[in-house]
């Protein structure tokens, strides 16, 4: 683990609120070797460049410590461009999807009110209980 923060700006409240649960709780997130959002950091990571400012990280952006890896220190890799940010956003938001289709769709067919159903699931990955998330995510669903 090494100090270097990546900062991911725009994530969804629902989505930085499941990812951080995923990783274990702890905020900035310590990614898993060989999960595909490490293997993006590991692609696409590189030295800053002269001519590019560190962004500043908005109140709500999610923090990642960048990931070590074999011949790339985050010291000096710890640049991430636009579009691999979107890549790695993306790949939250697929992953999300997948567990949630997972759990979820065994109960599909149990009336049309799942509402208390998408709560409990809520609940169960560290989202918080609130109607804006709820809606967002049964938009997802």
């Amino acid at each position: 683990m090494s100090n270097v923060i990546i900062y991911l700006n725009g994530v969804e409240p629902y989505l930085k609120q499941w990812f951080i649960n995923e990783h274990g709780g702890n905020d900035p997130v310590n990614l898993v070797r060989g999960s595909a959002e490490s293997n993006i950091l590991k692609l696409f990571l590189k030295k800053r460049p002269d001519d590019v400012l560190p962004e500043s990280p908005l109140p709500d952006a999610l923090a990642i410590f960048a990931p070590s890896f074999k011949k790339q220190d985050p010291r000096t890799y710890n640049y991430l461009p636009h579009s691999a940010k979107v890549a790695l956003h993306q790949c939250i938001k697929n992953r999300f999807d997948v567990q949630m289709w997972h759990d979820l769709h065994k109960f599909g067919n149990v009336g049309k009110q799942n509402d208390e159903l998408v709560y409990a699931w809520m609940e169960a990955h560290g989202i918080e209980l609130s109607e804006r998330n709820w809606n967002a995510i049964v938009k997802r669903y």
